[in-house]
């Protein structure tokens, strides 16, 4: 089913597309729809599908005449060399958000998405109540200074006094 947001999305795309090719058919009220459809569809973005556009024209052999698919696989494109150009430190900042909301009980699809947008710089699709986002803030902050904590090696005396600790508490 498609909303409003997705028909809007479908009209800027469309309008983008014309903005780039002179030559782009203006199509109607139809056209949006259809093309809304199989944007919903597809999960992306508006600022996905848009950066599908620039990208697909990018690339665009003469003559090119894009269909929604053309600007959604363009938008998946887009979206994942945008996740790949993150720095080490931010890609390392997603993988913790992502692990939090999972042990917080946020479904693995759900978290993936939540952590990638904030890591993108975007606001996240999902919205989380005060009360998780007090504590996602917490869990985050005992991750980091976790990290930040210098490692030492441990030698078999080391790792027997683990076990035996971790035992003795069983």
């Amino acid at each position: 089913m498609i909303c409003d947001d997705d028909v809007e999305t479908a009209a800027l795309v469309l309008a983008k597309c014309a903005a780039n090719d002179p030559w782009f058919p203006h199509g109607g009220e139809s056209t949006v729809l259809a093309w809304a459809e199989v944007f919903a569809d597809s999960g992306l973005s508006r600022q996905d599908l848009l950066a599908g556009v620039t990208r697909a024209y990018r690339h665009a052999p003469d003559g090119f005449k894009p269909l929604p698919a053309a600007i959604v696989r363009a938008g998946s494109e887009a979206y994942f060399e945008a996740l790949k150009a993150l720095p080490e430190d931010k890609r390392a900042l997603m993988e913790s958000a992502n692990h939090i909301l999972q042990d917080m009980g946020v479904t693995p699809p759900v978290a993936h998405r939540w952590s990638r947008h904030v890591a993108l710089g975007r606001a996240p699709e999902i919205g989380l109540t005060a009360e998780q986002l007090t504590e996602f803030r917490q869990r985050l902050a005992e991750r980091q200074a976790l990290a930040a904590e210098p490692s030492r090696p441990l030698g078999l005396a080391g790792i027997v006094r683990t076990v035996n600790e971790v035992l003795a508490d069983a």
